[in-house]
């Protein structure tokens, strides 16, 4: 994944940022339902299309293509699903639900006053985010930083790290005279029976 959004493949990552951000797009205008329907009958006719051209350059005798399509290689992929890994990622799943469970019940029941009041301040900020943007074009808007931001970051980096130095110095001042105005309450041990 690091490989295509630092774009090392530029032809490779262009196709699928492309092809994502076409998808992302359609969806911002047409129904989930239509845009799959389109995308499918366009793969259909791009493999029609490709399995004809091979068969008119057969018959040419061109013998670049005469081993077979080139769709033949992605017609010997195994595509089945391992079923001894669904127990792990099943697993992992489960001890990652549990977790978020556990810190939103832990925030939302104001066991630690200042995260709870950043986990507020946080849900404040998203309404005013929600009012401006909807869901796909936040989504839309994350596709193009994911592929954006980190080539722009190593090509800027002396500049950028200089940045978010001062950004993060700024932010431990806040932090610390935000934790010397409010008082932190210390987490209550169980008793041994």
């Amino acid at each position: 994944m690091c490989s295509l959004v630092y774009w090392e493949n530029p032809i490779v990552s262009g196709v699928l940022f492309g092809s994502v951000l076409a998808t992302l797009i359609s969806l911002n205008y047409y129904s989930l339902i239509y845009v799959c329907s389109n995308l499918a009958l366009l793969m259909l006719l791009a493999v029609l299309g490709m399995k004809l051209y091979t068969k008119v350059v057969v018959m040419l005798g061109k013998n670049e293509l005469a081993e077979g399509c080139p769709l033949d290689q992605l017609a010997a992929m195994n595509v089945a699903i391992p079923t001894e890994n669904l127990d792990v990622y099943a697993k992992q799943m489960a001890e990652k639900m549990n977790v978020g469970i556990a810190e939103l019940r832990r925030l939302l029941l104001v066991e630690n006053m200042v995260d709870t009041v950043k986990f507020g301040l946080s849900l404040w900020f998203l309404t005013y985010i929600g009012a401006w943007f909807n869901a796909m074009t936040l989504i839309v808007l994350a596709w193009l930083a994911a592929f954006s931001l980190p080539k722009a970051y190593l090509m800027n980096q002396a500049k950028a790290d200089e940045i978010l130095s001062k950004v993060m110095v700024q932010v431990e001042e806040i932090k610390s005279k935000v934790m010397a105005v409010v008082p932190v309450k210390a987490p209550v041990e169980k008793k041994e029976e």
